[in-house]
This record gives structure tokens, C-alpha cells and sequence, in this order.
């Protein structure tokens, strides 16, 4: 009795958990490891017959291919470009902020690699008699008989540049010609036997596009990468006056700056020169400045020493939906507004008022106040152009000769001192004296910032500034002059009046 209850009771725990069991290896079949990558190993097997099939990866080889013959075809014309220091004496200490726990004499040759590469580079007092390395960039040469273009940024402030070839030969290079407009330069060195690279057509790279640096970022010297055009026309970046960028993902690095940036022709489309990273390194938006932009820089900088530009007298300010609101425009309309007039000029010789809205130069939309400098200055002088605008809401059109100024004349006119700091000024609205209590030659009153700007961070458009450094200001001109003044000793001290109160806004420059 007991061994037959004994028994059910075996049979009935071999179906409650036999059968659970039993189905679920059932549903899940166990696969040995050993089958699994043997089925990995035929199918690697087939894949690799396909890839000896020519056809099947004929375009992606053709495109290796042309990816190799523009970086052999574009290796002697690349060039790396030191900004080298003469050091004529020594005094001081040596008190560097750091312990490099090298010896002494090593440490002195490996001093300018270190440097160049972020290392704390001390008083220049601390240096020897020599030459030393204060910065490194690239450059592409343009013209068999030794010109090169690079940037600004690059060149400036050094009193030795050295260039060094793809053969590793350096050569000292002079400063032809500079624009810190575009941030371009170029260079020419003395050496036979060089080649030229070829300045392509940067209209007719469109979004998409392949494209090829070279250059030599963190000093590796060659390096190519590449990617496509992500962007063409960026403007308004704050990098440059006259901004008008291809954008790209190709990888740019410090050190790349004036390098070469190519189509798969092999043609220079673009100069590379920025990139917009929060760390300092590649983070897949870099910035080149078009090469039709460089063509015309680098010809005059050959020809006559320096850049050739128009200018008609304005000071312009992006018209934002603020300023469309207070000119009783609608919000999403775009223009330049005329913050101020030069007088004498030909933009006051043509009619043209502050508050008025340029839409047009020769029929090309203007939506910006970079927009209208750039379109203005790359204007050729003697030439008309036609200027579209909007008065009190009704829309006109005159003719305005356009003329050549010097730099000063330039600054005074398109009010540069405040530029270079991030913000348009223009005479007081009625509105604005009416809203903060002012009477006529009060202050000027702000129509457009740069937000990434040392000011235009700080300043709203609308508000008005009274005084630069304690004195008063009453004109446009007059701010530009002020504030002038007042970057020669490195500090701005503004006040400046909004709906709440007069304030003080102080910045180092």
C-alpha cells in the first residue's frame, strides 16, 4: 500500500516538473558553440568570395583611389608654418609653473615641442638666445614661384616665419600681404622646383559634396582627413567680419588653420580656419574660408599690398523681430537696418536714412548686417549698386556709388572699434528717449549684438550707452572713437540705461 502510494506520488513530480522541462528544451533547442561559428565560418567564407568579385566593390575602391591620387597630387604643395620668436637675450629666472622631471638639458631641447603642445610656457624672460616655436599652423602654396596662402591667425604677431616642406626642408618665409577681414595672409618663400595647387570654383560646391583636408594639426605634418560639405554661406559665426564659411565635417584640429581644403579634383576650394569645439578639438563643425573669397584676397595682396574693398557710409544692425516690432514691420521680415549714416559719404548722398531696412544689394537678398558688409565690401569701387530698402513701411530703391576707403576711414564709417566688440550702435529712437526719460544727443542707443561677443553678451539691443570710460557720448561717431580710446588701455567701463536703471557694464579687453 505504502509503495503503490509512493509510486503515484513519484509520477505525479515527474509531470508537474518533467513536462514544464520538457517543453521549454523542446521550444529551445540547444545550439553547441561549435555549430554556431561554423556558421559564422561559411558565412565569412561567402563574404569574402564576394569581395573578390571586382563589380562589387568597384566604387568604393574607384573612390580609395581617388582619395590617394588627391593626397600624392596636393603632398608637395602643403606646408607646415611656424610662427618662430627670436629671443636676442636672457634674463630672469627660470620659473615655468611646473616640474617637467626631465634633465636640464633635455628639457631645453624638447621646450618648444612641449610648449606648442599646451604645457605652461612660462615669462619669455625664462628664454635663451635662439629662435622658438610660439605657434604652428599650415599653408598651401598657390603659385610655382613660391607664394603661399594660409591665415591671418596664423602669421600674426611673429617676427620669424618658418615654412617646412614636404621634403622636410625650411625655409625662412616674408609676409606679403595680410586681411584679418577674412583672416587670410600669404606668404612667399624662395625655392625652385615647387607646385602649385589649383584654386577650384567654391560655387559650385554644394551640401553633400566630398571634400579633403591636409594639413598638419598637433604638428603631425600630412595628415589628410576627410568628410563632406555640411554647410555652405555660414555666416554670422562671429569669427570674421566679412563671415561667409563652407562648413564641414572633415576632421580640423589646431595646427590645421590655412591648410587646404580640397574637392576630389584636387582643386582648393576652401582655406581651412576654424572650427566651433568647447573643448579645443575636432567635434565635427569646421569652418573654411571659400576659395573664391581667397582667389580675389590673394590677387590683390600680389598685386597691390593690400585688399581693395567698397563701402558706402553705413553702419549696419541685423533687423531682429525686436527692431521689426518698434519699426512697426512685420516680425519675420529680414534686412539690415541702417543704424547710422556717414555724412559725406555716398549712402548720405544717395538718401539713404538710419531706420532704414536694406532687403536687396543688385537684387541679392540681405538678411543680416555681416550679410551687407561682405556684399558692400567685396563690392568693386567705382562701381553703382542697387540698394532695395524699406522706409516707414513702403519700399524704395536708389542707386549708390560705391567707394574705396582706407582702414581708418572704414572703422569710422562702419563703426569697427564697436564691431570688434560685438555690437551695432545708432542715434537714439524716439521711442527709446521717450521710454528712458532722454533728450536728443543722449547716448546712442544699441541696434544689434553678437551675442558670442565680449559685449554682446552682455548688452541687449534696445538699451542706451551714455558714457564710455566716464565720457559722455552724444553721436555714433563718437562711441566709435571712445571706445577706440578706451581698447588702447584695455578696459571699457560703460554706462548704459534700460527700463529698469542706469547701469555699469565693465570689461578687460
Amino acid at each position: 500500500m505504502n509503495r503503490s502510494l509512493g509510486n503515484w506520488k513519484l509520477l505525479i513530480l515527474t509531470i508537474v516538473f518533467g513536462v514544464p522541462v520538457g517543453y521549454w528544451l523542446y521550444s529551445h533547442p540547444a545550439t553547441p558553440p561549435s555549430a554556431v561559428y561554423a556558421q559564422q565560418v561559411v558565412e565569412a567564407q561567402q563574404a569574402r568570395g564576394g569581395l573578390d568579385i571586382p563589380a562589387s566593390v568597384a566604387g568604393a575602391d574607384q573612390l580609395s583611389r581617388v582619395f590617394r591620387d588627391v593626397s600624392k597630387s596636393l603632398k608637395p604643395s602643403v606646408v607646415s608654418i611656424k610662427n618662430v620668436v627670436e629671443r636676442s637675450i636672457r634674463t630672469g629666472s627660470r620659473s615655468r609653473g611646473r616640474a617637467s622631471g626631465l634633465p636640464p638639458e633635455i628639457e631645453q631641447l624638447l621646450r618648444g615641442q612641449l610648449d606648442g603642445f599646451g604645457g605652461d610656457a612660462g615669462d619669455e624672460s625664462d628664454l635663451p638666445k635662439g629662435r622658438f616655436e610660439n605657434g604652428l599652423g599650415s599653408g598651401v602654396i598657390v603659385r610655382e614661384d613660391g607664394y603661399i596662402l594660409t591665415n591671418n591667425h596664423v602669421v600674426e604677431g611673429a617676427s620669424v616665419l618658418e615654412v617646412v616642406l614636404s621634403d622636410d626642408r625650411k625655409l625662412d618665409a616674408k609676409v606679403v600681404g595680410t586681411d584679418p577681414r577674412t583672416d587670410l595672409a600669404v606668404l612667399k618663400i624662395e625655392a625652385s622646383g615647387l607646385v602649385a595647387a589649383r584654386l577650384g570654383n567654391s560655387g559650385n560646391m554644394e551640401v553633400g559634396d566630398w571634400v579633403i583636408a591636409i594639413g598638419s594639426p598637433f604638428g603631425l605634418a600630412q595628415t589628410v582627413t576627410a568628410g563632406i560639405v555640411s554647410a555652405t554661406n555660414r555666416t554670422d559665426q562671429g569669427i570674421t567680419p566679412y563671415d561667409s564659411f563652407i562648413q564641414t565635417d572633415a576632421a580640423i584640429n589646431p595646427g590645421n588653420s590655412g591648410g587646404p581644403l580640397l574637392n576630389l579634383r584636387g582643386e582648393v576650394i576652401g582655406i581651412n580656419t576654424a572650427i566651433a569645439s568647447r573643448s579645443g578639438g575636432y567635434n565635427g563643425i569646421c569652418f573654411a574660408v571659400p576659395s573664391n573669397t581667397a582667389q580675389r584676397v590673394l590677387d590683390d595682396l600680389i598685386n597691390k599690398g593690400r585688399v581693395t574693398r567698397g563701402v558706402i557710409g553705413i553702419t549696419p544692425a541685423t533687423l531682429t523681430p525686436q527692431l521689426a516690432d518698434k519699426l512697426s514691420l512685420p516680425q519675420d521680415m529680414k534686412g539690415a537696418v541702417v543704424a547710422s549714416v556717414t555724412k559725406g559719404l555716398p549712402a548720405a548722398k544717395a538718401g539713404i536714412k538710419e531706420g532704414d531696412v536694406i532687403t536687396a544689394i543688385n537684387g541679392t537678398a540681405i538678411t543680416s548686417d555681416a550679410g551687407m558688409r561682405r556684399t558692400i565690401g567685396e563690392t568693386k569701387p567705382g562701381s553703382q549698386v542697387r540698394v532695395s530698402y524699406v522706409r516707414d513701411g513702403r519700399p524704395a530703391e536708389v542707386v549708390v556709388l560705391v567707394e574705396e576707403l582706407n582702414e581708418k576711414q572704414l572703422a569710422m564709417s562702419m563703426g569697427e572699434g564697436a564691431e570688434a566688440l560685438g555690437i551695432n550702435v545708432g542715434t537714439v529712437s524716439e521711442e527709446a528717449m521717450e521710454e528712458y526719460g532722454l533728450k536728443p544727443g543722449q547716448g546712442v542707443e544699441v541696434k544689434g549684438v553678437n551675442r558670442k561677443s565680449p559685449l554682446g553678451s552682455l548688452i541687449p539691443p534696445g538699451v542706451v550707452i551714455l558714457s564710455v570710460n566716464g565720457t559722455n557720448i552724444t553721436s555714433p561717431d563718437e562711441f566709435v572713437a571712445a571706445v577706440d580710446a578706451a581698447r588702447k588701455k584695455g578696459m571699457i567701463k560703460l554706462t548704459v540705461r534700460d527700463s529698469e536703471a542706469d547701469k555699469m557694464v565693465q570689461i578687460r579687453l
